[in-house]
């Protein structure tokens, strides 16, 4: 099955061709013997059940899809060499490649399409050849060749310009919800983004013993430099401490945008005494370096509590604790680390 359709959608796909197959092979069959027609009624019979089998896909998509595509050729395969009901069978296989590109998609289906031609032409062939069925008049295979190529490429067409849109849209639904995860002023993760992580964070430490620590860091006097020096001061403020974070932190750790001028860092794999070094790191980094604009320069400082994350504790208890030691920071002369 291609590739963007997700699985509830092949499953509907398979038994949708899975009903349509087994409704219209069976009613030709009985037809057929209503007519007389034994060899072709029970040809028609047999692939009915094969199509009924489909409709089970407990052996899985991708087989069920194989079954009804491959039974599909073998029918008309086999329409072609006798002719089917009065010389008509040839006429079902247009029915092929909008079922072949529904199923299989643009590449593998082109692929299959051209096998399946291939099959159709030695079907015509082997019919006049072998004296197994004599169309009349003598170009309607030929006629009925060049009117199946042309459908099949339409057929592709269409599939190649589905894919394409379809394509577009997964890209700009990607792009959208990556939007909606990054803060617009500074690139680094929003909250709901490190909410996410969090949760992950927690489920590897109660499942598997991973341990992670958690930072929440929010800036000293960013008010006053907000009134002193303006908001755009401010912003760049805020940028310079993001990108301070982005070079402070672990590659698997997360720096996040928590709301306003306080920020979260989450840290896998890592305890509070490395929590406590990396704070460290970026309280010294931000020493060594001021926000600058043409008419002003200032170093940043920020207070930090941190914690390392409870298996029995929830997540926004976690949260909460950190936050309590991020205002004893505050309490205790701003610009430190305070950790349990």
């Amino acid at each position: 099955m291609h590739e963007y359709s997700n699985n509830s959608e092949k499953k509907l796909i398979v038994r949708f061709f899975s009903s349509i197959g087994f409704i219209a092979t069976f009613s030709m069959a009985s037809l057929a013997f209503i007519n007389s027609s034994y060899l072709l009624a029970f040809t028609l019979v047999v692939s009915s059940f094969v199509y009924l089998s489909a409709f089970n896909i407990g052996r899985g998509v991708e087989k069920s899809a194989t079954i009804i595509l491959y039974n599909l050729y073998a029918l008309m395969f086999y329409l072609v060499l006798t002719g089917g009901a009065q010389g008509t069978g040839p006429i079902w296989i247009f029915i092929v490649s909008p079922v072949t590109y529904s199923i299989r998609g643009l590449k593998r289906g082109t692929f299959d399409i051209v096998i399946f031609l291939s099959a159709i032409v030695l079907g015509f062939y082997c019919a006049d050849t072998f004296n197994i069925y004599d169309y009349n008049p003598e170009q309607f295979p030929i006629r009925i060749i060049l009117a199946f190529i042309i459908v099949a490429s339409l057929s592709g067409y269409y599939e190649f310009s589905r894919e394409k849109y379809s394509s577009k849209l997964i890209a700009l639904s990607k792009k959208n919800e990556f939007l909606a995860t990054i803060d617009p002023l500074t690139n680094l993760p929003n909250r709901r983004y490190a909410m996410n992580k969090l949760v992950t964070f927690k489920a590897e430490l109660t499942k598997n013993h991973i341990p992670f620590v958690i930072l929440l860091a929010d800036v000293d006097n960013f008010k006053k430099i907000n009134d002193q020096f303006g908001h755009d001061f401010g912003d760049e403020a805020l940028i310079h401490l993001a990108k301070t974070f982005e070079r402070s932190i672990p590659k698997d750790a997360i720096a996040s945008r928590w709301g306003g001028e306080e920020f979260l860092i989450a840290i896998p794999n890592a305890g509070i005494e490395d929590a406590e070094k990396i704070a460290e790191k970026i309280h010294h980094s931000l020493k060594s370096s001021a926000v600058k604009q043409p008419a002003h320069s200032v170093k940043l400082t920020i207070s930090i509590g941190a914690i390392s994350a409870g298996v029995e504790r929830s997540i926004d208890l976690d949260i909460k604790l950190a936050d309590e030691l991020l205002y004893k920071a505050k309490e205790q002369g701003k610009n430190r680390t305070c950790s349990s």
